[in-house]
């Protein structure tokens, strides 16, 4: 098994978006929940929009 960081995004009705690097949808769930604590969203908001190994490029 590879241990090779995927890039998460998750993305909340109003629009916001969060996406990090994890190692695996486990680890990405865990961390969404502390983002989302951070931010004052409830975790169940956010909804994963996609998975991807490069992160995504905002011009």
């Amino acid at each position: 098994m590879s241990n090779k960081k995927s890039y998460y995004a998750f993305e909340e009705p109003l629009g916001t978006t969060i996406e990090f690097q994890a190692t695996s949808l486990q680890q990405a769930m865990v961390i969404k929940k502390k983002k989302a604590h951070e931010m004052g969203i409830p975790k169940e908001a956010f909804e994963l929009t996609s998975i991807r190994k490069k992160p995504t490029q905002s011009a």
